[in-house]
């Protein structure tokens, strides 16, 4: 599995051909390790599957997380594996190759997080912007729009990338915070040219109910006037057909303009969704039917500064948001970000981040055939992912010279356990590893890679402060951060973390078990 994806990394890749389901069709040509790992379904031998498995599996998780980083992944955890297997091969116990395995990640990772560099602002952050958007996508339109959201939004705002009709890139920045979830009825629209519903200075009510009688809407309302406000936002689970008949009477007669819209979400999602709200424009959160409403207090009732809705989304720009309970709402989305590991949670948390933040950007790509717009579209959510990332945990030394130099670090520190045990086998086997990327990429571009790891060595040996690697376009050994040659941060911390983790379980598996296949089974 690790050598379909090889041919994949660096600056200088190869493709990977893949026969098609469909025999009339041709083979597709692919160049990005987790898709082409998606590809593969099953391989002949039953036990060497499972393990393929195994990696298909970690490939796709660096994919989801990162956007990039999973063919480096997929190296350094064949190149821990084979050296673990030397270790094994000479009498070493496979439970204490796997610790020494893991205190070389731990060393490993904290090096190399204490060497990113992290640019606040200002011309170093976005060149370094673009040299990553320029090494991670070879799209030169996707890069331009995608460094510009990235630089506007920074790592906390949200970038949705949706399809459209034409042929480019386009990008729209929202400002406030959007939600996808629609009014709750056509008749509130303000201009019916563009089927949108706005409102100005108006109050916010959030309601996990529903809006169900009229006579508790409109003291409701009355109470709203009684406080100064002519117009309203009112977020509820749903609306009746009689107080929808009042609210559309009371904006004919321009007593009052409410415009309803759906409270986003359900169960928790609901709850999370209105709590943001609840702390961006200052509002309650009541709970029940339209007698809660009709007991508002000024304590329970926001304000916003616009707010827009129309058959899809709705929005909010400047709400009357409390400093301090925001920052405090921000710092527990983050904690939360930090827990857990479900990517589709991870995505949530990121788009509330984004609407807490105030910044959500939404890029627009096409293509010139639905597939070409889907490829591109896919490379976008990529490359924002690892932009993002970027401007969060900052940058390393691009062409695996950061992975080089820490094993280089790692096998010539005084602290590194020595051989008086065997886990310190497994952390020189981890160490060895780290080299397998900048190797790789030198094969790639048609180099011999032991005399590019040597020449790179000898490098760092003379200056051990300087970044060296080897660029593969122009085949020389150079300081890669001058010459902007960068990889994310965070993207190879985890790479490393996730190969140690699929190359220590592996060689402490030490039995498969099978399922019998249904044709195969004897009946009873």
């Amino acid at each position: 599995m690790a050598d379909a994806v090889k041919p994949t990394l660096g600056p200088l890749p190869r493709f990977v051909g893949i026969e098609g389901s469909i025999r009339d069709r041709p083979p597709e040509l692919l160049d990005n390790a987790a898709i082409i790992a998606r590809r593969i379904i099953q391989i002949a031998h039953p036990t060497a599957d499972v393990g393929a498995m195994m990696m298909r599996h970690a490939l796709w998780r660096m994919h989801e997380v990162c956007g990039d980083g999973a063919a480096t992944m997929a190296v350094l955890a064949q190149a821990i594996l084979k050296e673990a297997d030397k270790a094994i091969a000479a009498g070493a116990h496979p439970a204490l190759i796997r610790r020494g395995i893991e205190q070389g990640v731990h060393r490993a990772t904290a090096w190399l997080s204490a060497a990113a560099i992290r640019p606040a602002s200002g011309r170093q952050a976005r060149e370094l912007l673009e040299a990553l958007a320029q090494t991670s996508c070879s799209d030169a339109e996707l890069q331009k729009v995608l460094v510009e959201v990235v630089g506007i939004i920074g790592s906390d705002g949200a970038v949705q990338v949706i399809n459209h009709n034409g042929r480019g890139v386009e990008r729209e920045y929202i400002e406030g915070a959007l939600w996808d979830s629609p009014w709750l009825a056509t008749g509130f629209a303000t201009d019916n040219s563009q089927s949108v519903a706005r409102l100005t200075d108006g109050a916010v009510v959030l309601l996990d109910g529903k809006l169900d009688a009229a006579d508790n809407v409109l003291q409701g309302m009355r109470r709203l006037y009684e406080l100064g406000y002519r117009s309203a936002l009112v977020v509820a689970g749903d609306l009746s057909d009689e107080v929808k008949a009042l609210l559309i009477q009371a904006k004919l007669n321009e007593v009052m303009y409410v415009l309803p819209v759906k409270a986003p979400g359900v169960d928790a999602k609901r709850a999370a969704a209105l709590q943001d709200l609840a702390v961006l424009t200052g509002a309650r959160v009541l709970v029940g039917d339209s007698a809660a409403f009709a007991r508002l207090t000024a304590e329970d009732v926001g304000s916003v500064r616009r707010a827009w809705a129309n058959a899809r989304q709705f929005g909010i720009i400047g709400g009357r948001r409390d400093p301090f309970a925001l920052r405090a709402a921000i710092a527990s989305v983050r904690k939360r970000m930090d827990e857990v590991t479900d990517l589709d949670e991870i995505g949530e948390l990121r788009l509330r981040l984004g609407r807490l933040s105030g910044g959500i950007a939404i890029v627009r790509v096409g293509g010139v055939t639905n597939r070409d717009q889907e490829q591109r579209r896919e490379q976008a959510i990529r490359l924002a992912r690892a932009l993002q990332m970027a401007s969060a945990g900052g940058y390393l030394a691009g062409g695996g010279a950061a992975l080089f130099k820490a094993g280089h670090v790692l096998l010539t520190d005084l602290h590194a356990p020595k051989d008086d045990d065997e886990s310190a086998m497994g952390f020189r086997c981890l160490a060895r590893a780290l080299a397998a990327p900048l190797m790789t990429i030198a094969a790639n571009a048609g180099f011999d890679p032991r005399a590019v790891a040597d020449e790179v060595r000898d490098a760092l040996r003379a200056s051990p402060d300087v970044g060296y690697g080897f660029d593969a376009r122009s085949g020389k050994v150079v300081d890669m951060l001058a010459t902007k040659v960068v990889d994310a941060a965070e993207t190879v911390i985890r790479a490393v973390q996730v190969a140690g983790s699929l190359a220590a379980t592996a060689i402490t598996t030490a039995a498969v078990v099978h399922h019998r296949k249904p044709e195969m089974a004897t009946k009873p």
